[in-house]
């Protein structure tokens, strides 16, 4: 079974949620002797993949313009002659690879990265309402016809149902099982994990930390850094934070190993899909303290962590869990269990596969 994963980033140049997913999903699919592909934007310079992929790089014109990429993606899909074609995070992509599918007796797959993937998103009127427009036209069609569709939540199914009336099937993130046990540091660290950007508001994070000076916590974050004004406005707010380190951008596995010494993990986004740095805590006997992002009510329900819901709440979750050890260790356990039972990469890989092989062999 030939099958191109199609992303906008290749996992050689970002180590973003989607990216992560497609090279752990793609690693279970190489186990079963398919063929794997893989084709995305040039962004940045690319280290060495694996050596039993195929890597295609096309023009980096940014998400918004994806669809200046229209010829040559279609000309690559053509050169692979995939049996499957996975696509992940709605873009003009979406759509180019659901018509090509549809018209070379191949497969398609649409993965869900986050909940705006599976809604009517509205065409905003400035400049670029052109490159909006088909932006969001090809997304649609794209998820219209798929072969078929994965949500990473019962939330995000439920959305793409009520606004696409269209079935899904659920398969959460899945990362490797580490091995335990884990040394917790002290005194405890409380860690924020993302690639710095507004969407992210890493100053929260900054307000935390200046919050809790009084205690014993360190506060440490991780991402790769933003630029402009916002990146200076972190700066600014950062230096003066005795308790606060900036880490930098680290790999997957240091990152991994920072996770199994952190006592909290704080998360401050916006929105998120189902953020894959939870999964990793969790695996790691690391509760999670979230302000807003609760997928499918998980951190409340299992009681592996807090959402919060506001600022003030968020502080005092924080702070109970810094100075209670005992709270910490047995969120922590409990956390770590769940995540076995529902984020092996091997259940959740197998499931690909089978979605993958049963849409082929149909």
């Amino acid at each position: 079974m030939k099958t191109v994963f199609l992303l906008q980033a290749s996992s050689t140049v970002v180590k973003g949620g989607s990216e992560i997913q497609a090279d752990l999903i793609m690693n279970e699919l190489l186990k079963g002797r398919h063929e794997a592909y893989y084709v995305s934007d040039l962004i940045g310079t690319p280290k060495p993949g694996r050596k039993n992929v195929k890597y295609f790089y096309l023009k980096s014109y940014g998400t918004r313009y994806s669809i200046l990429n229209v010829v040559s993606l279609l000309k690559v899909l053509k050169r692979i002659n995939p049996d499957l074609i996975y696509q992940r995070f709605r873009v003009a992509y979406t759509g180019i690879a659901a018509w090509y599918s549809k018209r070379h007796s191949s497969k398609m797959v649409f993965n869900i990265a986050n909940e705006n993937d599976s809604r009517k998103n509205r065409i905003t009127l400035n400049r670029l309402i052109l490159f909006n427009f088909i932006n969001e036209y090809l997304g649609r069609y794209g998820i219209r016809n798929a072969s078929a569709i994965v949500a990473q939540t019962y939330d995000q199914q439920r959305i793409i149902k009520q606004n696409f009336n269209r079935g899904s099937v659920v398969i959460r993130n899945g990362h490797p099982v580490p091995y335990g046990p884990f040394e917790k540091s002290m005194p405890p660290i409380i860690l924020w994990v993302a690639n710095i950007k507004p969407l992210k508001r890493l100053e929260l994070f900054l307000d935390l930390a200046k919050e809790l000076e009084d205690t014993n916590a360190k506060f440490f974050y991780v991402g790769r850094p933003s630029s402009g004004v916002y990146q200076r406005m972190l700066d600014d707010r950062a230096k003066n934070l005795k308790n606060v380190s900036y880490v930098g951008e680290l790999s997957f596995e240091n990152t991994n190993a920072l996770f199994s010494k952190a006592s909290v993990l704080v998360n401050t986004s916006t929105r998120e899909g189902f953020p894959n740095t939870f999964v990793q805590a969790w695996m790691r006997e690391t509760p999670v303290v979230s302000l807003n992002v609760d997928p499918d009510n998980l951190v409340e329900e299992k009681k592996i962590g807090f959402c919060s819901g506001s600022f003030d709440q968020l502080v005092k979750d924080v702070g109970n869990l810094i100075e209670d050890e005992e709270t910490r260790q047995e969120m922590g356990k409990r956390a770590r269990q769940y995540a076995i039972e529902d984020h092996d990469i091997k259940k959740t890989g197998r499931k690909y596969l089978d979605l993958f092989e049963k849409l082929v062999n149909s």
